[in-house]
């Protein structure tokens, strides 16, 4: 009877395959380094089968893997990737070459630093907003203590050694006095210097090696709060302001991932309180609150929209509606700026009129709002909702039609979604002759399975679909419009008709060859395949992986020569990521051989593979793990 093998004997299993599978190539190849390099030292084993060990990256990490249960290592570290990172790569082949080396692991104790490093949930050397309240029962009885026994005179000189050794616990005493005393200018000064020091240097983040910084605005926010509470929240509104513009430039500077931006935006809910409770009349309050919001280009402002759509009194909103109706008739194109800026721009601030108009209870002002504005920024499809959502249909196809005229040759994603507006007011009309005829043009333009599926979907229900489906094929074939064939069974549109393009050519090989795949005929993807390599057209738009996927069983040769051409074309590269790739399809090819029963002609294959490859070191540890061959060598 076979031994039982435990966790740590799991490790002797893996392939290299298993590890891309587990942390994905890029860390898998970062790991080998790290472990080539020696930066992984004193590694144990724990009692459960875990490894732990010390890893040297950006700074010193305590990293732990352990085998999961799908048969793939897991692994957590105290690095800012925390799980299946390259540390844990690199502790795992660590393991395996001491292993293969016969030298010995230890068990770890169970007081070792590194556990209890892995136990605490927070990893980071700078403190986090709340540590303030991680104050334990015990330390507060300490800290009365020692205070308590203390004079006055005495406890003057603690806070100021203190506050010398600690600058933010200065400046937080001198803003109490200054908020103690009715000093708020002196406040209010300190805090916008303070925003300008911190908007100096944009966040950025190195994520790969774990390095970087994210400004703190989390004293802003505190200082902010606390000012709102002592009852100022016109200056915490005049700070607001300064915030808004200085965090969107140093947002707009920054490469991250958006730390400095959340960072900014979590001192907005502070601001909106300070704009509800301030002395601005409350149209002005929205006007504000617009302002700020139409300023930010990177939703650094939502707690702002989030307060415009709160209720508010109707005559503040038609107050703002009027106001904007006249920044909106006085609105001039910048210089220098393109006509989609522009568009963009004032169809922003329209929006915003139409929100204002709709909670004023002015909605008879809206549609011609729109009319007028579509004329000006080709803002079509707003209207035509506008006009369906209050079913005058037989203007919205006015203005489709007339939209479509308007923008097709500027703007054809406009046109496009226009026709999409008609062939919605048709399917709701349940004309499906007509949104057939709809399709078939769309499919014409844009010739793809999707488009090929809804034709066969509206055309069914036209009863067409055998006429439509031989008239769009033909189409693919030869380039004649489907709807100048003699017995087209559809009505015309009324749309613009597409023609075709200047530069399409002949049959569509790639078309057919994506519809075929999508009715599943292998010998017709055949065909259109063996077609685009006879007449020399490339194999540009046809994913010939998915092409040998679609005949693996009608035809498993032709397969498995696809996917081994495809493969030698990549190992023809000489690079580990191309290697990588190619492996995908080595092993594709390999399963249709195995149940051809074809195994030893792989084989050999294979075998002559790495004699022809042999010094590529790389690729001959990526072709082990074809095979499932693990990464340890077995002693005989």
């Amino acid at each position: 009877m076979p031994k039982k093998k435990n966790q740590l004997d799991r490790f002797a299993d893996l392939t290299w395959y298993d590890f891309e599978e587990w942390a994905g190539s890029k860390i898998v190849s970062r790991g080998k380094n790290y472990q080539r390099q020696r930066r992984v030292s004193d590694l144990a084993a724990t009692d459960d089968g875990s490894l732990v060990a010390w890893v040297d990256g950006t700074k010193r990490y305590a990293t732990r893997v352990v085998m999961g249960d799908d048969g793939l290592p897991e692994s957590i570290c105290t690095c800012p990737f925390e799980f299946d990172c390259k540390h844990g790569v690199a502790v795992a082949i660590e393991y395996l070459k001491r292993v293969e080396n016969s030298k010995r692991v230890p068990r770890v104790k169970l007081d070792d630093d590194r556990l209890k490093l892995l136990e605490d949930e927070d990893w980071d050397d700078e403190p986090d907003d709340d540590d303030e309240y991680a104050l334990t029962e015990d330390m507060q009885k300490d800290i009365d203590g020692f205070l308590k026994g203390k004079t006055k005179a005495q406890l003057i000189d603690l806070i100021h050694e203190i506050a010398r050794q600690h600058p933010k616990i200065a400046q937080d005493i001198v803003d109490r006095r200054h908020l103690s005393v009715g000093n708020t200018k002196a406040l209010v000064k300190n805090l916008r210097q303070e925003i300008r020091d911190i908007a100096e240097e944009p966040g950025w983040q190195n994520y790969w090696q774990g390095e970087g910084y994210t400004p703190d605005y989390s004293g802003i926010r505190k200082k902010l709060a606390a000012l709102l509470a002592a009852g100022h929240p016109d200056e915490v509104l005049a700070v607001g302001r300064e915030l808004v513009t200085t965090g969107t430039q140093q947002v707009e500077m920054s490469d991250d991932e958006g730390e400095t931006l959340r960072e900014i935006a979590d001192c907005m809910p502070v601001i909106v309180a300070a704009l509800d409770r301030s002395s601005l009349e409350h149209a002005n309050k929205l006007i504000w609150a617009l302002d700020a919001l139409l300023e930010d280009q990177y939703e650094l402002c939502e707690a702002f929209a989030e307060y415009l759509h709160r209720k508010h009194p109707a005559p503040a909103w038609s107050s703002l509606a009027d106001q904007l109706l006249s920044r909106l008739k006085a609105l001039k194109p910048a210089r220098g700026t393109d006509e989609f800026s522009r568009n963009y721009k004032r169809d922003r601030l329209s929006d915003w009129v139409i929100h204002a108009l709709e909670q004023a209870g002015r909605k008879d002002e809206i549609i011609p709002l729109c009319e007028f504005e579509a004329k000006r920024t080709g803002s079509y499809l707003r209207l035509v909702d506008r006009l369906i959502a209050s079913r005058r249909y037989q203007d919205a196809e006015r203005w489709i039609l007339t939209g479509i005229q308007n923008t097709r040759g500027k703007w054809s994603g406009i046109a496009s979604r226009l026709r999409d507006k008609l062939m919605e007011i048709r399917i709701n009309e349940k004309s499906w002759p007509a949104v057939a005829a709809i399709q078939a043009e769309e499919f014409v333009r844009y010739p793809s399975r999707k488009a090929f599926s809804d034709c066969k979907k509206s055309s069914g229900k036209a009863k067409a679909w055998s006429l439509v489906r031989e008239s769009l094929l033909n189409y693919l074939e030869k380039g004649e419009l489907p709807w100048k064939l003699k017995g087209w069974p559809l009505p015309a549109s009324g749309l613009d008709k597409p023609e075709p393009g200047r530069w399409d050519r002949y049959p569509m090989a790639d078309k057919l060859i994506g519809i075929a795949i999508l009715e599943k005929k292998p010998d017709q993807v055949l065909h259109w395949y063996d077609q685009i390599l006879r007449k020399g057209f490339g194999l540009y738009g046809v994913n010939d992986d998915e092409v040998a996927v679609a005949v693996q069983s009608h035809a498993p040769d032709r397969a498995v020569d696809i996917w081994k051409n495809k493969a030698e074309r990549l190992i023809a590269q000489v690079k580990p990521k191309a290697y990588r790739e190619a492996a995908k399809y080595l092993r594709k090819a390999g399963l249709v051989m195995e149940r051809q029963k074809k195994s030893k002609q792989w084989d050999q294959y294979l075998q002559d593979l790495r004699q022809q490859h042999a010094r590529k070191i790389r690729l001959m540890e990526i072709l082990d793990g074809l095979k499932g061959k693990p990464i340890l060598k077995k002693r005989g």
